[in-house]
């Protein structure tokens, strides 16, 4: 009897080269900057509330390490996290989640350095460690993950021994950072750290919402805190327009169009400082993409084709705040630094956009209009949008200062609201687009004399009417900066001002 033939399988077992796979894997993009940003991520998804980085001078033989004090992991925990794509991007993970593709931690390391090692402790558990060396894979080409760190690396990371859990990473052999940089040059050690005050600054501005939550981040470097850096400066001039949310399939996005103050309007050293130098505004107009409350994308006007970046619409800022359920749709890559928004969402940011640079345009051609305070965010609209099963609505906010005291009067209650229902109702919203289509200007327009006066004589009223509860002039005058359609009037709020105030 014969033996038995196995079959031929109908395809060939194609495994990539270690070596070859893990090079190519060190260009996707990362700056050293963008790459320690990936690093704070995970810490951020471990739970973690401080994280320590170290920038370590030793020329070539320099160092970089991250330490936080989040949950750590268990040693098969470290195993998963340490092999590439260790996340499929497809699948439902936690709303705080600010991976995706489970690749980051490791192409952010090998894009700066040749060897990544990973310490961790979880609770009671002993400490776990695994390595990947580049060097060692160029030598054996087999996906071998090491169990033990280089020499030296243990004494860089002690801040973990000191603590009940954490995670711990050091990016040794950097040579993508220190190449031919000479331990005794006192020029390259300031290079070392020039780049080291580059990633503080990026770290600022890409976690500054994080920073400044109500459960605080902190990051450390090399042992000083950083401060966030919000792009979305609030000081007394600063116009807060109305906030635009959109259901779609997969959640909800948020859109907040911000205009800068004028370069005049900034009085106060504080707000000077807020605002950054004025030299910058010019890059950092545009739209700013944020997924869970860390910032993707800054200053980019997101490929629109007539948009440029000028002087005349340096003013525009526009805030996106997204869900991690939307990175397909917005198609955020690996780097976490690039995001664009999908076909059916276009038109809608085009608008917003176009009437967010109108605005910007015309608070930087006119110089002299003096703004009033929208500080605190609490502007108040008299029209809110709604967005609900697909279908956009608009409804009178019955919040608004103006109306709520009709309505809370028992004897005018039921005619406003009554009147207020049949405005909503009778809103002529196909008239409107078509409107705005035809003369392609989605700002409000200037009103005429008769308006002007109308609003004049609410704003009396409404001035009047604070008084009367014994509210100080001056707060007066900053409620109304923020109650619509007053915001868009600074020059009639200075008029009765002035007329209110007596002479000296």
């Amino acid at each position: 009897m014969g033996d038995t033939l196995s079959p031929v399988p109908p395809y060939d077992d194609a495994p990539p080269s270690a070596s070859a796979l893990a090079e190519s894997l060190r260009s996707f993009g990362y700056s050293l900057s963008t790459a320690i940003a990936d690093l704070v991520d995970n810490s951020i998804s471990a739970g973690a509330k401080h994280v320590w980085i170290d920038f370590h001078w030793k020329g070539d033989e320099s160092a970089i390490s991250l330490v936080d004090d989040g949950e750590g992991m268990t040693e098969a925990a470290l195993k998963n996290a340490m092999r590439l794509g260790s996340k499929n991007p497809t699948e439902t993970r936690r709303e705080d989640d600010l991976g995706r593709f489970g690749l980051g931690m490791k192409t952010a390391s090998f894009s700066q350095c040749r060897c990544v090692t990973v310490l961790t402790k979880r609770g009671a558990g002993s400490t776990a460690t695994r390595r990947w060396d580049l060097d060692h894979l160029a030598a054996s080409n087999q996906w071998q993950l090491l169990h033990n760190a280089r020499s030296g690396a243990i004494e860089l990371l002690g801040r973990l021994e000191t603590m009940p859990s954490g995670t711990a990473i050091l990016w040794q052999a950097l040579d993508r950072v220190t190449k031919g940089l000479d331990r005794e040059n006192e020029k390259h050690r300031d290079l070392f750290y020039r780049r080291c005050e580059e990633v503080c600054q990026r770290l600022g501005l890409v976690f500054h919402r994080l920073l400044e939550g109500r459960q605080k981040l902190k990051l450390i470097v090399n042992g000083r805190s950083i401060q966030p850096t919000d792009p979305f400066c609030v000081v007394q001039a600063t116009q807060i327009l109305q906030p635009h949310h959109k259901s779609t399939p997969h959640g909800e996005v948020v859109v907040e169009p911000y205009v800068m103050p004028h370069e005049s309007k900034l009085i106060s050293a504080e707000d000077r400082a807020l605002a950054g130098h004025p030299k910058e505004w010019l890059s950092q107009q545009g739209f700013y993409i944020y997924r869970n409350d860390r910032l993707l994308v800054s200053g980019s006007w997101l490929g629109f084709r007539e948009w440029r970046k000028d002087d005349l619409h340096k003013l525009a800022r526009i805030r996106i705040s997204l869900t991690n359920a939307l990175d397909e749709d917005w198609q955020i890559d690996v780097t976490k630094s690039k995001a664009s928004p999908p076909d059916y969402l276009k038109d809608w940011l085009w608008g917003i956009g176009e009437a967010t640079r109108a605005r910007a345009k015309r608070v930087y051609t006119f110089r002299g209009e003096r703004l009033v305070s929208n500080r605190g965010r609490d502007v108040h609209h008299v029209w809110d949008q709604v967005a609900l099963h697909g279908v956009t609505s608009y409804r009178i906010n019955r919040g608004h200062p103006l109306l709520s005291t009709l309505l809370s009067s028992a004897d005018t209650k039921d005619a406003v609201e009554s009147a207020l229902r049949m405005i909503e109702e009778a809103i002529p919203i196909p008239l409107i687009a078509f409107g705005a289509q035809e003369t392609a200007v989605l700002a409000p327009p200037t009103p005429k004399e008769d308006e002007l006066s109308a609003i004049r004589d609410a704003l009396r009223e409404a001035f009047r009417g604070l008084r009367q509860k014994g509210i100080a002039p001056d707060e007066c005058f900053n409620f109304l900066g923020m109650w619509e359609p007053f915001n868009r009037h600074p020059e009639l709020i200075r008029e009765i001002q002035l007329s209110s105030t007596p002479p000296a």
